[in-house]
């Protein structure tokens, strides 16, 4: 019996190289891609709660100030516009509505005039992106 032994210099020896397998390779190549993909999406996760809430403080302080205008005008039944060159593709739609109520009990110095509860629904909505923002209030509007 004859046993073959490999020199270092051999071209069939093995023991003298260093690196990865093939499997050794897929297997780091699919964890960088998995650790890669997650990254991304919380990445546009970030950018997209960013685009939400810089949507959520502008609304407000649009709604705001379209209140004030619809205030001016509160019995116009359905009032629509659009803001000015700052805020443009911002636009806002309000419903205005009477509520029947007798507030003799908890507002009693208000019981001999005359006027009207009035509900007010507002949506401030942005063309792009299709995100909206209601704002549902009462005002006490007194008889002109």
């Amino acid at each position: 019996m004859t046993t073959a032994y490999n020199r270092p210099g051999d071209a069939g020896s093995c023991q003298g190289q260093t690196g990865f397998t093939l499997i050794e390779v897929i297997v780091a190549m699919a964890i960088i891609a998995t650790v890669m993909v997650a990254l991304f999406r919380m990445q546009s996760g970030t950018i997209n709660l960013v685009g939400a809430d810089d949507f959520q403080t502008t609304a407000r302080y649009l709604a705001a100030k379209a209140l004030t205008q619809i205030e001016l005008s509160i019995n116009d039944p359905e009032l629509k516009g659009e803001f000015d060159q700052a805020f443009k593709g911002y636009a806002w739609h309000c419903e205005v509505a009477d509520i029947n109520a007798d507030f003799s009990d908890i507002m009693p110095d208000l019981a001999d005039k005359v006027g009207t509860l009035k509900k007010i629904d507002l949506t401030i909505t942005r063309k792009q992106g299709d995100r909206s923002y209601h704002v549902e209030t009462f005002r006490y509007a007194p008889a002109s």
